[in-house]
């Protein structure tokens, strides 16, 4: 799966940021430490009864919190408000002196307050169109909260940390048709006149970040698993697409219930999918999602969302029912719900979709540590906490967890879950506290492993050389650490699985790693015919293997695991010629996982010149599965010639696949757009699933170099055009941007739109520029914008403009 296929897709608004990046590890990372805020009080309950207006983009009402000082002498109650418009303030009822400005509300008290007694504060405000925390759709008419890291104070007022837990009541007066869902279960529903009241209460303590608000014209889809309701809300008509594209998450409660042995902690379990959201959000019981759940029938034949749905859902049990006390330690969210989606595909869908997904997410994160920046997974030098919502986060905290698991074997890694989950049930925890819940489940001494992958940057980097005595029969495997080591840092500690297998024999060893080098020696029966290290993907690592060409060739042809066979794709053809090429297309055509037969695909369309062309139209005529196809389209894109557009165009015009449809669109535009200029034309007004066509149809334009390319990627940018084109233009208009004057200036132009995607993209887009035109506006996000997101990708992209400022000048 490419990178933009996962853009958006997931939790924390996953965007591709292209290229390396200098300079960004200081601008994001490079500030002191960030430590908890004091916590004078206890929140216990937040109560909020709001009336919504969608047509003013507006909330107004109050805010009821009940607290309980956790010190004597207090004069004064602080809160998190930022842009709320306060008129009046109640201490237990009676009005009360407040000062609100410079991002707080500060309540001044009565009396001194008395530690652990109970005290009201109402809070009558209101908030017009937030830049964010809160988020108005226009088409279709909806409203929805997003208040992860510290964006709850934009839409209420609050202790905004995620080490406050209190249950939580909101009652929402919505305009008559509109149905508003929140946290926990629905106490009361009227209608009266022009207005409907929905009135939801979460009896059990959670977050504040996790509290939610979405409005919709939504239906509502009931199912159910093991007695608890199991509910999806869509808006009207897209019923069907719902049951579609949450359908596995029963399933998927059914495998964290058990592997955790906690039964799905809440008394419901919704999905809400609305418009423009970037990805999904796990309010406790009621998670926010990407419409791009929704899926019709024709994009279901080779598009789901599976994993999503089972990374949101996890995170009930990792982050809402245990949550991370602080920011740093938000891996024990994220890092235990990316672990989830492995978990889970191991046992709904198979090892090779599991292993899959692990590759994937390793090369994801060492991309991320070799071009944008290294840290610790827990950190707390960043300049706002989103820029930590990472693939050091994710990925690497689900590696981490994943080689912890095999570390423990099954029995006790799921035990010291189980641990975890029951000793800090309705709590906030720390990592040293998971680190006590896995010693004290096991009885094995762990700080070390911890120490090693959790509290220490960067990862092993490994050479290995293959070396083969026939005298002797003996193999000698030489294995070297290349990153850094000294006394500050020191070699890791692996276990390696090596696989040796000759004619009629195997040989399977497990080594101890933990010097810079070592020369591992092993007496064989005979001279082997290849050597696998790692071929089950357990250790999180680059790893360089030097062997002989025979050795990839039987790799490829009959390796331990699809990814072991996948891997050996490059090697092979790296050789070139055509005994590499022959080899290549036998594999994909026998190679039973798709994943492993387009990365063979992808392999064979990197041979130089046309050489693989041939092969590839054969794949092309004997191939079925769409994704592999799709694949093998993408390379004759590449490698083709005219005659290959025209191959391509009725599967561009109208493939029953969408994948391929959309593939094919691409690949006739960089072969022969002059002739089929109409087709693309065509396909990008076309209406289809995440807007996969009318967006490959843009990126055709911006492939095919043609000399009206410009002009035409500026004007996909208006909001007349898809989603998913406006997306492919502002790519695009980045990779024009020296050769067409406007680019930039339209690409500005977009900062300020009110899809936040949008937005997000065309500021990494702007940093992939290099245009030094960008940087007063980028400046100005990057220090004041509302939105922490865009705040965060705009400081990245001034560091890479001026990096490459600094680059020109010395050269």
């Amino acid at each position: 799966m490419a990178s933009s296929d996962r853009e958006f897709l997931g939790c924390g608004r996953r965007l591709a940021v292209e290229g390396s990046g200098p300079g960004v590890q200081s601008a994001l990372l490079g500030v002191p430490p960030v430590y908890t805020p004091d916590r004078p009080f206890d929140t216990v309950h937040v109560f909020l009864d709001l009336n919504v207006d969608l047509k003013k983009k507006k909330l107004a009402g109050f805010c009821r919190t009940k607290v309980k000082p956790l010190r004597a002498g207090l004069r004064s109650l602080s809160f998190n408000a930022v842009d709320l418009k306060i008129s009046k303030v109640f201490f237990d009822g009676k009005a009360a002196r407040f000062k609100n400005g410079g991002g707080n509300l500060v309540v001044t008290t009565p009396k001194v307050l008395i530690e652990g007694d109970e005290h009201e504060v109402e809070v009558r405000y209101s908030v017009a169109n937030p830049e964010s925390g809160l988020h108005f759709v226009q088409n279709p008419s909806q409203m929805w909260s997003q208040s992860q890291p510290e964006d709850a104070r934009r839409w209420f007022p609050c202790h905004d940390t995620p080490g406050e837990k209190a249950t939580s009541e909101i009652r929402a007066t919505v305009p008559a048709g509109f149905r508003a869902v929140s946290n926990g279960i629905l106490l009361d529903h009227s209608k009266s006149g022009s207005k409907e009241v929905w009135h939801w209460k979460m009896d059990r303590p959670h977050s504040i970040y996790l509290i939610t608000l979405a409005v919709a014209r939504f239906a509502e889809v009931v199912e159910d698993w093991d007695g608890i309701p199991v509910v999806y809300y869509c808006e009207k008509g897209r019923e069907a697409d719902a049951r579609r594209g949450f359908g596995k998450t029963a399933a998927a409660m059914k495998i964290l219930s058990e592997k955790t042995g906690v039964r799905y902690p809440y008394a419901r379990y919704a999905q809400v999918a609305v418009a423009e959201y970037p990805g999904g959000m796990e309010h406790t019981t009621a998670t926010t999602q990407t419409d791009a759940c929704l899926i019709d029938k024709q994009a279901f034949v080779d598009h789901d969302l599976d994993t999503l749905v089972a990374h949101e859902l996890a995170h009930q049990w990792f982050g809402d029912l245990v949550t991370c006390a602080e920011w740093p330690h938000a891996w024990l969210n994220e890092g235990f719900a990316t672990y989830s989606e492995v978990v889970f595909l191991d046992e709904e869908k198979g090892r090779d979709e599991a292993l899959y997904e692990l590759l994937q997410n390793r090369r994801i994160y060492l991309d991320e540590d070799a071009g944008r920046y290294r840290r610790a997974i827990v950190c707390r030098t960043y300049t706002d906490p989103w820029t930590i919502f990472d693939r050091h986060l994710y990925e690497k905290g689900c590696w981490v967890l994943r080689m912890l698991h095999l570390e423990l074997g099954d029995h006790l890694f799921w035990k010291g879950v189980n641990l975890w989950l029951t000793r800090h049930r309705d709590a906030v925890a720390e990592t040293q506290d998971l680190v006590a819940a896995f010693e004290d489940a096991s009885g094995r001494g762990l700080q070390s492993f911890f120490d090693q992958w959790v509290y220490r940057s960067g990862h092993p980097a490994l050479r290995l050389r293959w070396s083969w005595d026939a005298k002797k029969k003996k193999g000698e495997l030489h294995v070297t650490q290349t990153q850094d080591v000294s006394d500050a840092a020191r070699a890791y500690k692996l276990k390696a699985k090596i696989r040796v297998v000759g004619r009629g024999w195997t040989k399977n060893f497990t080594e101890t790693i933990d010097q810079k080098e070592h020369r591992f020696v092993w007496t064989l029966p005979g001279e082997p015919l290849d050597v696998e290290f790692d071929p089950e993907l357990e250790i999180l690592a680059s790893v360089k293997f030097a062997k002989p060409h025979s050795y990839w060739l039987r790799q490829l042809r009959s390796g331990l695991t699809s990814v072991s066979r996948l891997q050996a794709a490059s090697h092979v053809a790296s050789w070139g010629g055509a005994g590499a090429i022959a080899e290549l297309e036998a594999a994909a055509a026998r190679e039973k996982f798709w994943g492993a037969a387009s990365e063979i695909v992808s392999a064979l369309g990197s041979v130089s010149g046309q050489k693989a062309v041939p092969a590839l139209r054969r794949l092309l005529r004997k191939l079925k599965n769409s994704k592999v196809r799709r694949a093998v389209i993408a390379q004759l894109g590449v490698r083709g010639t005219a005659a290959d557009a025209s191959i391509l165009a009725p599967v561009a015009r109208s493939g029953r696949s969408l994948l391929e449809r959309a593939e094919a669109t691409v690949a006739v535009g960089r072969l022969d757009y002059a002739r089929h200029k109409s087709l693309i034309a065509g396909n990008i007004k076309a209406s289809t699933y995440r807007d996969g066509v009318s967006a490959a149809a843009v990126s055709a334009v911006a492939a095919s170099r043609d000399a009206g390319a410009g002009k035409l990627l500026l004007a996909a940018l208006k909001p007349s055009h898809s989603y998913g084109a406006r997306v492919a233009a502002i790519r695009g208009l980045a990779d024009y941007a020296s050769a067409l004057p406007g680019a930039v200036p339209a690409l500005l132009e977009l900062l300020n739109e009110s899809d936040e995607r949008i937005s997000l993209i065309a500021c990494a887009a702007l940093g992939r520029t290099g245009d030094e035109r960008a940087l007063p506006a980028l400046e100005k996000a990057a220090k004041s914008a509302g939105n922490p997101r865009i705040r965060v990708y705009a400081t990245e992209s001034v560091a890479r403009i001026k990096a490459g400022s600094k680059t020109k000048s010395r050269l």
